[in-house]
């Protein structure tokens, strides 16, 4: 059989979602062009945690995370008052699976840019206005980073992966009922300080409030605050005002929000996708523009990384109805669907219970969730961390080639 030829592939968006996406497609041989809006990258002021499942797709594309984060051996879980509910040891459910890691977002996406080829490192400036899939391509118009339109004639792909986040222009053009925005029913405040000697992962649940605390390399911090509110709704003087309605948390957290010098600098209603939509034809959707989903779980970016390496499966030239000259895309959204829809969708509900339980405030409501938290089985504990990473090692078994 002759070698297939390289498809022309455009990626509509260059976070984390999108590069890995670039990245998975260029190792599997394709040409990409990843297509930017904001007109450079800037220090982002937050964190992430990566649990093995994304840690394992990105090493198998060469992104070694290690000189850049912190491994977290535990993640404790405590009431407002400090007191221990649960602390969780992912090393203990499965050899071999390495560590859950932290890093900042900034540091993840210098890794991804360092790691792709430079052909297909990112064209800033430059937003995807509008999409049109012919059948045997996609025809895309383009405009700057200030909304004007470029003069140039469309350009044509042979794909278009929408990887341009919630609110994603690349979907609402090939969705003919885009599914609805949710509003989760909570805000939340996010940054970067310096760490006054935090060790370990922590978060401390209230009474319809959430902080949390995770050590970074280089002596920093990354933390976060979530309160119960309505979407757009005005944040509590500061520092006064924030003081008073996180102030049944103890310990790190109080002492963390007191030494602030500043409301912290990131500040978002969280929102989801009602149901995940994968795109159709040549035009197809990973990331949150995809399946986006609350921060409960901390899955959020580990499913679009697995949907990049998905969509490349997708798209080998011994998948279902091609080779012999066959189109590769043609028939790529219903597999990359069937490799993605059933996981994706169970972990954006359970994040989603996640977060109402979380929001619980009244006291009766509270003892109960603390008491199941305690009381949870560490067995339920470990076949819930096996079943979130056994699928990517499966996965990770079939080569992008």
């Amino acid at each position: 059989m002759s070698t297939p030829h390289p498809l022309k592939v455009l990626v509509a968006g260059g976070g984390i979602g999108g590069l890995t996406a670039a990245l998975a497609l260029t190792r599997a041989g394709h040409e990409v062009t990843v297509a930017e809006r904001a007109p450079r990258y800037e220090p982002a002021g937050a964190g992430i945690v990566l649990a093995p499942n994304a840690l394992h797709v990105l090493s198998a594309l060469g992104v070694d995370l290690v000189p850049h984060s912190l491994a977290l051996p535990s993640m404790d879980v405590t009431a407002a008052d400090g007191t221990l509910l649960r602390r969780v040891e992912p090393q203990r459910f499965g050899a071999g699976y390495g560590h859950t890691r932290a890093l900042s977002r900034t540091a993840l996406h210098a890794a991804l840019l360092a790691a792709l080829p430079e052909a297909a490192r990112p064209v800033n400036g430059r937003a995807v206005a509008a999409v049109q899939d012919r059948g045997d391509a996609v025809t895309v118009r383009f405009t700057t980073a200030h909304g004007t339109s470029e003069p140039q004639a469309p350009e044509a792909y042979d794909l278009v992966v929408g990887a341009d986040g919630i609110h994603s222009t690349v979907r609402a053009q090939v969705t003919a009922r885009p599914p609805a925005l949710r509003h989760s029913g909570v805000t939340c405040w996010r940054g970067l300080t310096a760490n006054p000697g935090v060790t370990s992962a922590v978060e401390s649940w209230g009474p319809g409030t959430k902080a949390g605390l995770v050590p970074l390399p280089d002596g920093r911090l990354y933390y976060f605050y979530v309160r119960t509110a309505p979407r757009r709704a005005p944040a509590p003087a500061w520092p006064d005002g924030f003081r008073r309605v996180f102030a049944h948390h103890r310990g790190a957290p109080a002492r963390v929000l007191d030494a602030l010098d500043g409301p912290p600098p990131l500040h978002h209603d969280l929102e989801e996708l009602t149901a995940p939509v994968w795109g159709r034809g040549r035009v197809l959707l990973l990331g949150d523009a995809a399946h986006a989903m609350t921060p409960n779980l901390g899955q959020g970016a580990a499913m679009a990384i697995e949907d990049a390496y998905a969509l490349a499966l997708a798209l080998r030239p011994d998948a279902a109805g091609t080779g012999r000259g066959g189109d590769r895309v043609a028939g790529a959204a219903e597999r990359y669907r069937a490799l993605r829809h059933r996981r994706v969708r169970a972990v954006q509900l359970a994040s989603r219970q996640a977060g109402a339980v979380t929001a619980w405030r009244g006291p009766l409501g509270r003892v109960v969730r603390e008491t199941a938290i305690r009381r949870m089985p560490e067995a339920l504990t470990a076949r819930q961390y096996r079943g979130l990473v056994d699928p990517v090692l499966a996965m990770l078994r079939r080569p992008l080639v």
